[in-house]
């Protein structure tokens, strides 16, 4: 392992590594994004089995696509994330069903504790829980429906009862907000 934080190699050059075959490299991956990645999947899913499932083909799309990754377009964490719901929606799909809506997932639980504290840093965690609780609460659940509960912007507008377009307008907003409040900047 790394003596220091300093002296740990960034994403960029282990995801390069992989790209050269060193499965040390995507271990070291793995230990730094697979809590993340594990939570997310965990919380769009409701089932701990599958969310590793997920994870594992996620890393495997990542040692695949090693040599394309351009770090230049989105960070290695984002990147994970867009594979990893993208899996999830498909799961969704394929059962034919909906996620567990967030209310029933347990905080408590011990698989839910084991999959959000699994990765090296919280802060970017609690920082994105904290930009989402500034937003209204409309624009939090609908962002929430979107990205964790895997609903369509047509399911969106049919459950709410609000036209296709505005959904999509209140999603962007939503979305331009978080990205401010992440950005240290105001909405």
């Amino acid at each position: 392992m790394y003596d220091t934080v300093e002296d740990a190699p960034s994403d960029a050059e282990l995801v390069g590594r992989v790209a050269h075959g060193e499965e040390e490299a995507l271990r070291a991956l793995f230990r730094r994004h697979g809590g993340a990645v594990t939570a997310l999947a965990h919380r769009m899913l409701g089932d701990r089995q599958e969310a590793e499932e997920i994870v594992q083909d996620t890393f495997l799309r990542l040692h695949q696509n090693a040599p394309r990754f351009d770090g230049e377009r989105a960070a290695l964490r984002t990147y994970l994330f867009a594979i990893a719901r993208n899996l999830c929606l498909s799961r969704l799909r394929a059962r034919s069903s909906r996620p567990r809506k967030a209310a029933e997932v347990d905080p408590h639980d011990v698989a839910f504790q084991a999959a959000v504290g699994t990765f090296d840093d919280p802060v970017p965690g609690i920082v994105v829980r904290g930009a989402l609780a500034r937003l209204d609460t409309e624009e939090r659940d609908l962002l929430e429906a979107a990205f964790f509960q895997g609903y369509s912007h047509s399911e969106l507008a049919a459950m709410t009862g609000l036209p296709l377009g505005t959904v999509k307008s209140r999603l962007r907003r939503a979305l331009a907000k978080l990205r401010a409040h992440l950005e240290g900047g105001a909405a």
